[in-house]
């Protein structure tokens, strides 16, 4: 007699194959997923952290003063800038600016001369030190989704010197 159809022996094979074919799909996708997100959180905390570099080294460039204590090692996560303009066209009064940064959450906040500003999203923490003219900055920003990074930049700043009149 001449049947037509599978063993069991190869349905068996067949699905281990097939299970095999199967899960090395799944993860290749799940690889894929949570690599990109990972990608896109690394991203997030590198720009958000230079972009809040920048406006601070902008402000701690221009400034001469600050309510930083010198020469104490414990980094402050808030930090106030003032200078003063002397370079007004046409105007013999020099104008005085301020600037501050608070980390609330994780949001940054900059306040310049009366006007608030959000300059980075994602900052999970913010320190400054003062060594004499030198001010230490180090921001640490932290992307959102499942695979989280964060990214921490250092720098420091030479504050211009202070006029004397």
């Amino acid at each position: 007699m001449n049947q037509k159809g599978f063993t069991l022996i190869e349905l068996l094979v067949a699905l281990a194959v097939g299970g095999v074919l199967l899960i090395g799909l799944v993860l290749s996708i799940q690889q894929l997923l949570v690599g990109t997100d990972r990608t896109n959180s690394q991203v997030v905390a590198v720009t958000d952290a230079s972009n809040a570099a920048n406006r601070i080294r902008e402000d701690l460039l221009m400034a001469q003063s600050t309510d930083l204590t010198d020469g104490n090692p414990v980094p402050q996560s808030s930090v106030t800038l003032a200078w003063t303009d002397q370079t007004r066209f046409g105007s013999s009064n020099p104008t005085s600016h301020d600037s501050s940064y608070v980390l609330s959450g994780t949001n940054l906040r900059r306040t310049y001369d009366g006007t608030l500003s959000i300059v980075g999203r994602t900052i999970t923490s913010l320190g400054f030190t003062q060594n004499g003219r030198v001010i230490n900055v180090v921001i640490t920003a932290t992307g959102s989704g499942i695979a989280k990074k964060s990214e921490t930049l250092r720098f420091s700043v030479h504050m211009r010197p202070e006029i004397i009149e």
